[in-house]
């Protein structure tokens, strides 16, 4: 499957790659936990197997918006004829050198093996057979991929406690993103720069969803919420583009746009980009 790119999306692409210089994204790396310059979003786009269709346009509005966002990647799904599209919109770079794309593990397969969620690939499965699949994933990235995967999110933000020791047993990744609410244990090994001050030493971070699968995007809610949200020192949306039909598309840019009004000074990063920011502020002060 040859994935046409609609617009100037894919002369982007060879420019990035050719020049290896960045493009295109305004999203700033000056964020410090203790003193953010305005509200960091991270945009945490999940389920992606094969690119095309709703994920091309998706990527083509971060390109054109100058944004950025994280895209969780279902590494048994992705078709063999979509690893070098993958590959190519993973070197589309930011101006500040960051990818306009950072590519994440969301599992191997994703699969539920029990209905409603109560037996997922990290909920309620024993110790090999979540390291078998958290490997699986990592190994598709770096051997596949030709991709690190820094970062991580559970199918259906759903995990138990052996889980962590397995994700703390692949030393690449540093960012951990989690929806609190639904899991019933504390992490130990990790850090929420919400709730905690952040050291250079800690290499290890987790990021809490602050809203859950969308299906439709009321910017009057965001507006709402601002003020609470601009307090935190970051927030994450959660959602599927694959799933979105045409009013959802506009929503979303009409949400995007909100955000980047000069008075909101909001800045897009990705889940990577924020951990890295907040460690080069802590080396530099």
């Amino acid at each position: 499957m040859q994935i046409k790119f609609h617009g100037n999306f894919k002369n982007t692409i060879l420019v990035s790659i050719c020049l290896l210089s960045g493009l295109l994204v305004s999203c700033k790396d000056d964020v410090s936990l203790n003193s953010p310059n305005g509200l960091v979003v991270i945009l945490k786009a999940d389920d992606m197997g094969d690119v095309g269709g709703n994920w091309n346009r998706f990527i083509q509005i971060l390109v054109d918006d100058s944004i950025c966002a994280g895209i969780g990647v279902i590494s048994k799904n992705v078709h063999e004829s979509s690893i070098p599209e993958i590959q190519k919109i993973a070197n589309i770079k930011q101006k500040n050198g960051y990818p306009v794309v950072e590519f994440w593990n969301h599992g191997y397969d994703h699969i539920d093996l029990k209905p409603n969620s109560e037996i997922t690939e990290f909920y309620n499965t024993d110790y090999n057979y979540q390291r078998t699949h958290f490997r699986l994933a990592q190994h598709f990235f770096s051997d596949t991929l030709h991709i690190t995967s820094h970062s991580f999110g559970a199918p259906h933000n759903r995990t138990k406690l052996i889980t962590e020791g397995i994700i703390e047993s692949f030393p690449e990744i540093n960012v951990w993103q989690h929806y609190g609410k639904i899991e019933q244990y504390t992490h130990t090994g990790w850090k929420d720069p919400k709730l905690r001050v952040i050291q250079e030493t800690d290499k290890r971070i987790i990021l809490s969803i602050d809203y859950l699968s969308l299906k439709s995007f009321n910017v009057e809610s965001f507006e709402k919420n601002y003020i609470n949200d601009n307090k935190k020192p970051y927030i994450i949306i959660q959602i599927h583009p694959a799933t979105w039909n045409e009013e959802i598309f506009v929503k979303f840019e009409n949400l995007i746009q909100f955000y980047k009004q000069s008075e909101h000074h909001a800045t897009f990063m990705t889940p990577y980009q924020y951990y890295e920011s907040m460690h080069k502020k802590l080396i530099a002060n």
